[in-house]
């Protein structure tokens, strides 16, 4: 039996590269015990199994790659963001039926594997998602500059997917995203990781939150309010980070009496 430990979140490199020394040694999934730093109770089942050493691969090795359908790469970069401590493990069985068994093993979409790893994955693109709908940036200052600072708890090791997205949405602007395990910094130029962040520089306010406010206030309309709708789009467990949360309540219990003055106006001026 052998021990491989992942050390880093998301961790897919880590996991790719093992995964290469792992069928390089015809290691059968069954053969190996999956470390993860976000699940140290994994400690208590390594015991007499040897650590599988992952070295620099060779010019040999490198040469003799193994070749996987695009689709497969695309699958395990989400499913391993996600928190689930089987995420390693359920991929390199993937890996290993599809050179051992079936190239074809992704189209089969009844397969217990294919739909745990493809629902590891949909949870993660749909975390992911959530970051660009919810995360609101504070205006600061660094260094006598415009600065803008998001705090954001994503579900999962999402944070990485949509990096892309704001450093095309913002490229122009000076922005920090934190979140509980990574903060991303961009300059205009450079996007620079971070691991375990401090919360604190998170400002409590900015001057243009009470604008932001005031429009969401405004275009809220109580004669479509859908409570249940509404929540689907935007869980409770995202309220606590969404300066505009603070005024859900109070909109939704003005909602009847609002849209009853809006018809006796309309009503009126007929």
């Amino acid at each position: 039996m052998k021990t491989i430990s992942i050390t880093t979140v998301p961790g897919f490199d880590e996991w790719r590269a093992a995964a290469r020394v792992a069928l390089a040694e015809n290691l059968h999934p069954s053969q190996l015990l999956w470390r993860t730093p976000d699940c140290p109770q994994n400690d208590l089942f390594t015991g007499g199994s040897d650590q599988l050493i992952v070295r620099p691969p060779t010019a040999s090795a490198i040469r003799q790659q193994v070749k996987v359908p695009p689709a497969f790469m695309s699958l395990c970069e989400a499913a391993l963001c996600h928190r689930d401590s089987g995420r390693f493990e359920i991929c390199y069985r993937i890996l290993w039926r599809l050179l051992h068994e079936n190239r074809e093993l992704l189209n089969h979409k009844t397969d217990s594997d294919v739909i745990k790893a493809t629902a590891l994955a949909k949870a993660v693109r749909r975390d992911a998602y959530k970051i660009s709908a919810f995360l609101r940036f504070r205006k600061t200052e660094c260094r006598g500059q415009e600065h803008f600072v998001a705090w954001y708890e994503p579900e999962h090791y999402s944070l990485e997917l949509k990096l892309d997205f704001f450093k095309t949405r913002f490229k122009n602007m000076c922005w920090s995203i934190l979140t509980p395990y990574r903060a991303a910094h961009w300059n205009t130029e450079v996007l620079r990781l971070e691991d375990n962040p401090e919360p604190l520089i998170y400002p409590e306010q900015d001057e243009v939150e009470s604008y932001w406010l005031s429009y969401y206030e405004n275009t809220f309309n109580p004669a479509r309010l859908k409570v249940k709708a509404m929540q689907s789009q935007m869980p409770k467990k995202y309220w606590h980070n969404l300066p505009e949360a603070r005024l859900i309540k109070g909109l939704i219990r003005d909602a009847e009496p609002r849209a009853r003055a809006m018809l006796d106006k309309a009503e009126g001026g007929d």
